[in-house]
């Protein structure tokens, strides 16, 4: 791990002996760092709590699922090294360097579930910090320990001063976005990740609507960031959801809309300040609601089991809206699964097509 102004001149280079190592190596990478997480478990949470001025226990689980990350990445990696001995599985290589550059909260951001599926697809990370804390500097060290122990080149992961600024050059090939505000920021053609997605889009069915409406209404209030819409048909248990999310937005603005309105003009859930509560008048507009959201990072569907025929009818335009599905679950962030770690790798890769003469 460097940390230096001027991190630019190495990366070509280490953007090529990084593509050139295998994913076994790689994965013995995220091991390595996870075994360092490992021995400073008790020491660097509560050092990360004390800079942020927040609850050690919340920190302790920013580490524990770091590490559940890292194992799941590792995981991927070794599988995708067997899958590449088969002959139909296309070829990927990496994007090349990745800045990743927003606020992040706690040291624990520095290293976040893109940072380190980049890190894992063979991308060089460039870490934009400001002044960092103690224990930002100490993971960063830990990672750079890991990267020096196996053998890569120490510009794999390096701590650089600056925001935004930085993704002018032209050796970057994508952007970690922490906080969600860089999209007028990053250059032609390059790839732009969110870390987190906190405009929650949800659907709920109408079983679930009339089986736990209140409770429904209460766990996503408690869980969304602002921007939040939820879509559900008008009926039993839709009033319901509704006085649940008006109290527990409290001072959050809150607005109700009909589908056609938005399917008429679908800026209008576009600009959302706050909770969107969106009344449909049946399946038909669940599913054209769908459709003009426009592309989302997750969305989540709710249901009982009465809802499984119309959650099928459903199903192709949520596919087609958003790239990650959860299922009576809130929360858009992605979970250390083989699935989503598969996706988080792959976020860093482009297929490459050898053509014969």
């Amino acid at each position: 791990m460097e940390t230096r102004h001027d991190a630019m001149p190495g990366l070509a280079a280490t953007a090529l002996a990084l593509a050139a190592t295998s994913a076994g190596r790689r994965a013995g990478l995220l091991d390595a760092i996870g075994g360092a997480l490992d021995g400073v478990r008790q020491q660097l949470p509560q050092r990360a709590a004390a800079d942020a001025g927040i609850d050690p226990g919340i920190v302790l689980r920013q580490h524990d699922t770091l590490r559940d990350w890292l194992r799941a990445l590792a995981d991927a990696l070794r599988g995708a090294e067997l899958a590449a001995l088969c002959p139909d599985v296309p070829r990927t290589v990496p994007l090349g360097p990745v800045a990743s550059v927003g606020h992040h909260a706690t040291a624990y951001g520095l290293a976040g579930i893109h940072a380190m599926a980049a890190l894992a697809a063979g991308c060089p990370v460039l870490a934009a910090t400001g002044t960092p804390p103690a224990s930002t500097l100490q993971l960063g060290r830990l990672i750079g320990g890991a990267v020096a122990a196996c053998g890569l080149p120490s510009a794999a992961f390096t701590l650089v001063p600056g925001g935004p600024a930085l993704l002018g050059r032209q050796a970057l090939r994508g952007a970690i976005s922490r906080d969600g505000l860089l999209h007028g920021a990053i250059g032609a053609g390059m790839m732009l990740v969110a870390e987190a997605d906190a405009r929650e889009v949800a659907f709920v069915l109408p079983g679930a609507l009339n089986g736990r409406a209140e409770y429904l209404g209460q766990q996503l209030a408690g869980v969304a960031g602002p921007g939040a819409l939820v879509a559900a048909i008008d009926g039993a248990g839709y009033v319901d959801l509704r006085e649940a999310l008006v109290e527990r937005a409290g001072m959050a603005p809150f607005e109700e809309m009909t589908a056609s309105a938005i399917i008429a003009a679908p800026l209008l859930a576009r600009r959302r300040p706050g909770f969107l509560l969106v009344r449909c008048v049946d399946a038909g507009e669940l599913a054209a609601l769908a459709g003009v959201l426009g592309p989302q990072a997750s969305a989540s569907v709710h249901l009982q089991g009465q809802d499984a025929a119309l959650a099928a009818g459903l199903l192709p335009a949520l596919e087609l809206m958003a790239r990650h599905l959860h299922f009576n679950r809130f929360g858009a962030a992605l979970l250390p699964t083989a699935a989503g770690a598969r996706d988080a790798i792959g976020r860093f890769r482009r297929p490459v097509f050898h053509h014969p003469g």
